[in-house]
């Protein structure tokens, strides 16, 4: 199957503090998607 955007164990750290962790993402052509945070963002 062709994706548009994949991830595999996406993790993320900015000044230390890890962001998101082991993250996978698997999008088709025409799905959308929200990634939101703890407040909503």
């Amino acid at each position: 199957m062709s994706y548009i955007l994949q991830t595999s164990r996406l993790t993320k750290t900015i000044g230390g503090k890890e962001l998101v962790r082991d993250v996978d993402i698997h999008v088709k052509q025409g799905e959308i998607y929200g990634f939101l945070g703890p407040n909503g963002a």
